[in-house]
């Protein structure tokens, strides 16, 4: 399974994406996750130390062939990932796209186009899983950065921008022809799980999840922790596994 996961900035989708890395690999696949944000901070949800992205070599120019079929990586993929990815607990292996160090050095054009041909050659086996944590913006779609991915969970929260923003990406998710399904993050009451479920009806998209609020999240953060090491048990981790879940027997 190969799956991206996007959304509006602080909706909570590198918090997904980490989460069902791990949950993934606990029930024994093998999952590389890639964190396709230039402000990268998928390693914290993972459970991998924030300080060793400093550390960590990112994908280049020099790992895309731009054929005229279009982008391919230059080395095999486990060359790559014994090279510039790191792991952590359960086994999950980190790439990262992009973390600028210096200002006005040009465009990410490259390392879009090498995520792109990463996501091409990865999860080839039965079982296996790929998950991309893509940035707060359209970019990855109007790339292409995501095309060879199976499908593409949007994930909002119940308030008119971040719905608004999930509709838009859904439209530019379809284009590319992946599965498209949103995925209601923070979640307080009756009220605002009707006001999701109306939009998506309204818009006919399918809605994969409703995650409630959890105060245990955002302290997993304050505390430096991935959420499934600080409150395994809780309401939206419970949410996060069942969804997890989901989408593999979705495949």
């Amino acid at each position: 399974m190969r799956l991206a996961v996007a959304g509006k900035g602080g909706s909570g989708k590198t918090s997904i994406s980490g989460t069902m890395a791990r949950v993934l690999a606990r029930a024994g696949h093998d999952v590389l996750a890639i964190d396709g944000d230039p402000n990268p901070n998928l390693a914290l949800t993972l459970g991998i130390d924030p300080e060793r992205m400093d550390a960590l070599p990112t994908l280049g120019p020099e790992h895309v062939d731009r054929k005229p079929g279009g982008p391919a990586l230059t080395l095999p993929l486990k060359d790559l990932e014994a090279s510039h990815s790191v792991t952590g607990p359960d086994g999950v292996r980190l790439l990262v796209m992009a973390n600028p160090r210096q200002a006005d050095t040009g465009c990410l054009c490259s390392r879009h186009a090498a995520v792109r041909s990463v996501i091409e050659v990865a999860a080839t086996e039965e079982g296996d899983v790929c998950i991309l944590d893509t940035e707060a913006s359209p970019e990855h779609f109007s790339r292409g950065t995501a095309q060879h991915a199976d499908a593409v969970l949007l994930v909002v929260e119940p308030y008119f921008k971040s719905l608004e923003t999930g509709r838009r990406m859904a439209v530019l998710g379809r284009d590319l022809g992946l599965r498209v399904e949103l995925v209601a993050n923070k979640v307080r009451d009756d009220e605002e799980r009707e006001a999701v479920r109306a939009f998506a009806e309204r818009h006919e998209l399918p809605l994969a999840a409703i995650i409630p609020f959890d105060e245990r999240m955002p302290a997993a953060e304050r505390a430096r922790s991935a959420p499934l090491d600080f409150a395994s048990d809780s309401p939206a981790v419970r949410a996060i596994t069942a969804l997890a879940e989901r989408e593999m027997a979705h495949g």
